[in-house]
């Protein structure tokens, strides 16, 4: 019986060597998974954001046709607020520049900044104000007797803004 004990307890040294190098690829095996699986999450571009062009108020102001249904990025001040989603932003405030309308449609109140000299960035679509087919589609409810000067002008309906 003792015999037998021995024989159960008796090791292959050679055993032993295969079996710490069979766990030793796992263990790299497993960890290369796993840097392959955390490369391929980081280099994926999100599908879902538009690409914007950076323009200046300028630009929309004198070539509408041009960003008329683009997504435009503006990072200009801005002067005054129109209505209770809108507000006008212009890069020259003191060289007669025509300010160009931003109609809020983030989904975010944007309270402008007490401070004018402030830098806000604003990306959204380009297009001519008409009213009816602005709120159906966004969802807005706008005063029409604030945006008389702006109808048939080209705005920005901003889906993002922010300070720069």
């Amino acid at each position: 019986m003792a015999e037998r004990e021995d024989k159960n307890n008796y090791r292959n040294p050679s055993q032993d060597v295969f079996k710490g190098l069979w766990e030793a690829k796992v263990v790299i095996a497993i960890a290369f998974i796993a840097v392959f699986v955390r490369l391929s999450y980081t280099n994926e571009q999100p599908t879902t954001v538009p690409t914007a062009q950076l323009v200046t108020t300028s630009e929309v102001a004198n070539y509408p046709d041009e960003l008329i249904g683009k997504t435009v990025t503006v990072r200009s001040r801005p002067l005054q607020r129109v209505g209770l989603s809108s507000f006008t932003v212009s890069d020259r405030r003191f060289f007669g520049g025509e300010p160009i309308l931003v109609v809020n449609a983030s989904g975010r109140p944007f309270d402008l900044p007490s401070d004018r000299e402030n830098i806000i960035q604003v990306t959204g679509e380009v297009r001519n104000l008409a009213i009816p087919q602005i709120e159906r589609q966004y969802n807005l409810s706008l005063q029409d007797q604030y945006y008389r000067d702006y109808i048939n002008k080209p705005v920005i309906i901003a889906r993002d803004i922010r300070f720069v």
